[in-house]
């Protein structure tokens, strides 16, 4: 897998709360996150739970759906604590969307409005399911995908990593395809872009890395209100 991250702060927001891992040669998986809180709460929150997410995986011999659980597990155990212990940190918590491939497999993990999307054959597809209110509300048929991505209420998230004891992560586990491209990406993105945009965009001819860049630059050509994270993750084997 080749992987193509790109962060921005944007253009209002003073500190960037989105954290990212962009694996290393012989690693398969990545990592996003967008945190929340005051005080620059959030960044703390995205920073650490990336970090001890991580940190399992690497231990892992072997792509598992209960090592991907607990991993989420321990990351939201770490943060809380963290969140209990300082004052300053009370409340913070943070969206966590990751994937981790084998040869034939992608699993992904996924709490929070972060989203993970597939592109095959030509198509993009979000694998991701968001958890946040006006999701809920297109899924009761009470607003349609184009009003949700512009109502005042877009940014209240219904599940994160963090603010509990406990959290219940999405897993799921899909075949892996050569030629499957992957984009995980903060809301900071798809608060300006619909699907079909972005699909435009991957579909293009131009290089991976400039494909994120372009992605960034809309984002922040449209009002960058939010900071933006994008990873593109490219598919250069598995089943055929």
């Amino acid at each position: 897998m080749k992987v193509f991250a790109l962060t921005d702060k944007g253009r209002v927001r003073s500190v960037n709360q989105d954290a990212f891992y962009e694996p290393r040669p012989g690693e398969t998986f990545a990592v996003i996150a967008d945190g929340m809180g005051g005080h620059q709460a959030g960044d703390v929150a995205s920073v650490m739970a990336v970090e001890e997410f991580t940190r399992w995986l690497k231990c892992a011999p072997r792509l598992s759906e209960e090592t991907m659980r607990y991993a989420v597990s321990e990351a939201n155990r770490t943060v809380y604590l963290k969140s209990r212990a300082d004052k300053d940190k009370a409340g913070m918590g943070t969206t966590l969307t990751a994937l981790w491939m084998d040869d034939d497999s992608v699993l992904l993990a996924h709490i929070g409005d972060s989203r993970a999307y597939r592109l095959r054959d030509g198509e993009l597809r979000q694998m991701s399911q968001d958890h946040s209110l006006v999701s809920e509300l297109v899924e009761s048929g009470q607003l349609t995908e184009e009003e949700a991505r512009v109502h005042p209420k877009r940014n209240i998230i219904t599940r994160a990593l963090g603010t509990a004891s406990r959290v219940e992560p999405d897993i799921s586990r899909c075949n892996r395809k050569k030629g499957d491209v992957w984009l995980l990406c903060t809301d900071g993105l798809t608060n300006y872009m619909s699907r079909e945009e972005l699909q435009s965009v991957l579909k293009s001819r131009r290089k991976w890395q400039n494909k994120a860049e372009e992605l960034v630059k809309k984002a922040l050509g449209r009002g960058g209100s939010d900071n933006v994270t994008v990873l593109i993750i490219v598919c250069d084997g598995g089943a055929s």
